[in-house]
């Protein structure tokens, strides 16, 4: 009976939700009307101004990273609210009883020399073409979002070919594992609510990034603090990725036995024998 009146009362929230949703919709200019307060206010001020307030040459950034901050530093709390709540709601299978299934899958390194050789020649061209993505988004295409993700798949990569990290592995050279991962997110999103923090000691408002102490012209310092929160929400969206990854890894792990044939030294120490 609980059961239901909860879903009957969450279904009345949503319904009132999607109604109130299209009402305001209605009031809404139409789409791509040249009249409308985006396109006769904002949209020239972001054209004509953006480059000399600012200092990045890529519009896109500018007004991702520095206008619509606010925005930005929410979405990249959603992106970590994701990977929180896969973490939450996955947390039963990865202390409750698992199957006594073992076999090759997330929970174990892939045997396998040509794949070994893929990754190593392979995710250092990932990881350091996500850091160009990164730190040339201010003149191209690009930004903290697309190199997080772009280093987070770097991550996965490796994290599918060696296996998680285990102490007792010699095999395990590389993976942060479920609670590095939380933590580099963490780290990213808090990075970027210190740089707003940091505007606020210094004077200005929260994400005034104009007024830290990091050269004389104000558009350079906007410019260098941008690529700051840039960097943090690479950091971010890069953690999420693998707390993403990890956390349904351990979901669906086996028992963690090794296979009768899995042979837990390195690929290196079987040639050499």
């Amino acid at each position: 009976m609980k059961a239901r009146l909860r879903a009957a009362a969450a279904a009345l929230i949503l319904g009132g939700l999607f109604v109130g949703l299209l009402a305001g919709v209605r009031d809404l200019p139409p789409i791509g009307d040249p009249s409308s307060p985006a396109s006769t206010h904002v949209s020239p001020r972001f054209i004509e101004e953006a480059r000399r307030e600012t200092g990045a040459l890529n519009m896109v950034t500018a007004v991702l990273a520095d206008y619509r901050g606010y925005d930005t530093l929410g979405e990249t709390a959603v992106i970590f609210a994701a990977g929180l709540g896969a973490f939450v709601i996955l947390a039963a299978s990865i202390g409750g009883p698992r199957r006594e299934t073992p076999g090759p899958g997330l929970s174990h390194r892939v045997d396998s020399l040509l794949l070994d050789t893929a990754a190593r020649v392979l995710a250092p061209f990932l990881l350091l073409f996500a850091v160009y993505v990164l730190v040339h988004g201010h003149v191209s295409p690009g930004g903290g979002f697309q190199g997080g993700v772009l280093f987070g798949l770097g991550l996965v990569t490796l994290r599918l070919v060696w296996g998680p990290p285990r102490p007792d592995r010699a095999a395990s050279r590389f993976g942060p594992g479920v609670r590095a991962s939380f933590l580099l997110a963490s780290a990213g999103l808090l990075a970027y609510i210190a740089i707003g923090i940091a505007a606020m000691a210094f004077g200005g408002a929260f994400l005034d990034y104009g007024v830290l102490p990091l050269g004389q012209d104000p558009a350079h310092v906007r410019e260098l603090a941008t690529l700051g929160v840039e960097a943090a929400v690479f950091v971010a969206v890069s953690g999420t990725v693998a707390v993403l990854f990890e956390t349904i890894a351990v979901g669906v792990a086996e028992t963690g036995r090794p296979l009768p044939n899995e042979d837990p030294a390195p690929v290196e120490a079987r040639e050499e024998g």
